[in-house]
């Protein structure tokens, strides 16, 4: 395997960029700082610079404007608070808890202000290693620094930004088609390799919830500012792999019963190849993306699903039984919908090739319903401040811990420099969700531990200052390059960064590294002892994705059956709420996961509604292209006499519940018999297949529904894994 397209993928990305950039910024706010006034000047100015880069994330210019200036001024405030709380203890004991607990809160305004949060908490716990000011001249420049540090670092931030707008777009756009081969590569390995049926579906379920963040992510950045003429460009491609990834659904409706007729035949091989040659030309256009070249693998070939189609014709007419005219019908749908993956890959190819020319601007819908909603306003906060509130708990958590944390370390390691280790420690570990802290608590413990291994190896080498610059410099880079995507490498990354800053400060970095690695258990235990204070499991919050998820599937399937094919922008609409809510239950299912095995309530069926919620969506999908065959033989009030029955079958079967006053779904009302279609028509008729396909999962999905709601109810008592 060549590790080159790997690693360029790596140092091309835009979080790798992001890293870079945060860390070019910070050491030229120390410089500055340097020449300017000496170590007593930069210091400040590079801390400033250091704290908001944690804050810096790809996003529009406001976006990212309102987030660092937040960042700056409020984490000020945090270290003019803290810096002159040093020398009283006591008042430390209550000025730290009420810090950690409005930063909490911060986190209220959704993922990105996790970023800011941590900002603020990293500024206030290092602030408490630092040695008091001498007078009040020396406390009012160290703070009017640390602002300078800050805005200098926020302006520079933005100026980039603004110059590596198209570029973090591009970058975007690789992501989601890398995202989009990795889909197609477990397609074509789907083929040949012997999964059952959960470990397939399953797996298929985590690279489609990759996809959908993926999309999101895009859309934000390139369906915002759209003002350069290469903004055309980004913004079809970016349709056009919407399309793209419904139809890679809808190629995976019958991919279960192709194997099962065809296996160990040729047909299973040239279906693996074929789509392997899709998923190739998918990387391969991502990667031109991320180099800014064209691409080297050709347009897929048509002809190849020609020979598969001949070679199952021999093998169906050599083996008559009563399935194979379904599998003929199901394999002219799967074929028919492969050649329309590979115009859209074409469409793709061309359309990038065609990026120096002229391209018009694509009729979109109102962007804001397709993009995330920024908004950061104070009056949000008062809808958390209450006992029932995720949020609120985890303020509460977050300040309790380290007021514990704090204790410890005065009680325990008074006399030590760096004991707020420990603060830090459960910072970076506690998180609203108790899987995600648990996992960061054993990436942060794996990561130091690496961390000071290497550390400690590199010192034995005698390397001179350039050399460990270079490296606190690559260590800075890479803890803001994985933050999101691998925080066991920033764990190790910040580990090496701390531990060489310290060095550089005259400490003794055998006795650094020992006390980093008690430091890092004793906070890693009281992370996780206090995530068990007012939790929130994720069963109390699957009551309501449930329903979302249902509501999502009903005016989707709505969408797809009506009887006249709807506009654009309310199938595009109703696309992306399915997709996000999707993606919304596979997060809280995986979440659940890391969760203690009493509090997973409902795990097997929420599996198994998520398989079957992306089952029915892949047949819906399917149906766009069906109805479009048939239009050319049929009129639409025929085609509508054909899927009226399913339509009105599948809509009170995904009909909204009535909640219970616990919030759970009620039974939804008693649902007509299935839809009458005939065994044979539905055998050989590829859309009356379909509907009837259609019809079985939502009945399905109504029933796991039901079987959610009574085990939600139900607390797991000791004995087998529920």
């Amino acid at each position: 395997m060549n590790p080159l397209p790997a690693l360029s993928r790596v140092v091309l990305s835009r979080s790798f960029t992001s890293g870079l950039i945060s860390a070019a910024g910070v050491l030229l706010m120390g410089l500055l700082g340097y020449a300017a006034g000496g170590m007593a000047f930069a210091v400040p100015l590079s801390t400033g610079a250091l704290t908001i880069c944690f804050a810096d994330n790809p996003a529009p210019l406001r976006v990212k404007a309102v987030e660092l200036l937040f960042s700056t001024f409020a984490g000020g405030l945090y270290f003019a608070l803290v810096w002159a709380s040093l020398g009283h203890p006591w008042l430390q004991l209550l000025l730290v808890p009420l810090l950690g607990f409005s930063a909490g809160l911060v986190s209220l305004w959704g993922k990105r202000a996790l970023a800011i949060s941590f900002s603020l908490l990293f500024i206030a716990i290092i602030t408490l290693g630092a040695h008091s000011a001498a007078d009040l001249s020396t406390y009012m420049l160290g703070v009017t620094s640390f602002l300078v540090g800050g805005l200098l670092y926020t302006g520079y931030a933005l100026l980039l930004s603004r110059i590596l707008r198209n570029r973090t777009k591009q970058q975007a756009l690789a992501e989601l088609l890398d995202a989009l081969a990795a889909y197609m590569t477990w397609q074509s390995n789907f083929y040949e390799l012997q999964t059952t049926d959960d470990e397939s579906v399953g797996r298929a379920a985590a690279l489609q919830g990759q996809v959908n963040d993926a999309l999101q992510s895009a859309r934000d950045l390139v369906l915002r500012e759209r003002k350069q003429p290469l903004d055309a460009v980004w913004t079809r491609m970016l349709l056009d792999m919407l399309d793209l990834f419904e139809a890679q659904l809808a190629a995976q409706t019958d991919s279960q019963l192709l194997r099962q007729q065809f296996e160990g035949t040729d047909v299973l091989d040239g279906l693996h190849a074929g789509t392997a040659q899709t998923a190739s030309a998918l990387s391969d256009l991502a990667l031109a993306l991320l180099h800014n070249r064209e691409p080297d693998a050709p347009a897929p070939d048509p002809s190849r699903w020609a020979a598969v189609s001949s070679l199952a014709d021999r093998l169906l007419r050599a083996t008559p039984a009563p399935q194979t005219e379904q599998a003929r019908a199901a394999l002219g749908s799967l074929l028919h919908t492969l050649r329309e993956i590979d115009q859209w890959v074409t469409r793709l190819q061309a359309t990038y090739a065609a990026r120096d020319t002229a391209v018009d601007e694509p009729a979109l819908p109102d962007v804001n319903l397709f993009v995330s909603a920024w908004r950061y306003e104070p009056r949000q906060l008062l809808a958390h401040l209450r006992l029932r509130s995720p949020i609120f708990r985890h303020a509460v958590r977050l300040g309790l811990s380290l007021l514990c944390g704090l204790l410890v370390a005065r009680l325990l390691f008074a006399h030590q420099t760096h004991d707020y280790w420990i603060l830090l420690t459960i910072a970076v570990i506690l998180r609203p969700n108790y899987g995600v802290t648990r996992q960061r608590l054993k990436d942060r413990l794996l990561g130091t531990l690496i961390g000071c291994f290497f550390v400690a190896l590199l010192l034995d080498l005698h390397l001179g200052l350039p050399t460990i610059l270079g490296t606190l410099f690559l260590a800075l880079t890479f803890s803001r390059t994985f933050v999101t995507t691998n925080f066991r490498f920033t764990a190790i990354a910040a580990s090496i960064q701390a531990l060489l800053m310290a060095r550089l400060l005259g400490g003794d970095i055998r006795f650094l590294v020992n006390q980093r690695l008690i430091d890092t258990v004793i906070g890693a235990a009281l992370a996780w002892g206090f995530s068990y204070l007012l939790p929130r499991w994720e069963y109390e919050d699957a009551p309501h994705q449930v329903a979302a998820l249902m509501r999502a599937q009903r005016d989707y399937a709505q969408t797809v059956l009506a009887l006249e094919q709807s506009d654009e922008r309310t199938f595009r609409i109703a696309r992306k709420r399915l997709f996000d809510t999707l993606a919304g239950m596979t997060s809280l299912y995986i979440r659940m996961l890391e969760e203690p095995r009493r509090q997973r309530r409902a795990l097997q069926s929420l599996g198994r509604l998520i398989t079957h919620s992306y089952l029915l969506a892949a047949h819906l999908a399917s149906m766009r292209v069906l109805r479009a065959v048939r239009a050319k033989r049929l009129t639409p009030q025929a085609i509508d006499a054909l899927i009226a029955p399913t339509r009105h079958w599948v809509l009170q079967q995904l009909a909204p519940a009535r909640s219970h006053a616990s919030g759970g779904l009620s039974a939804v009302p008693e649902a007509p018999a299935a839809p009458l279609l005939a065994d044979a028509l539905a055998a050989v008729d590829p859309l009356a297949r379909r509907l009837h396909l259609i019809g079985q999962e939502a009945a399905r999905m109504q029933e796991i529904c039901q079987s959610v709601e009574l085990e939600l109810h139900t607390p797991v008592r000791d004995g087998p894994f529920n």
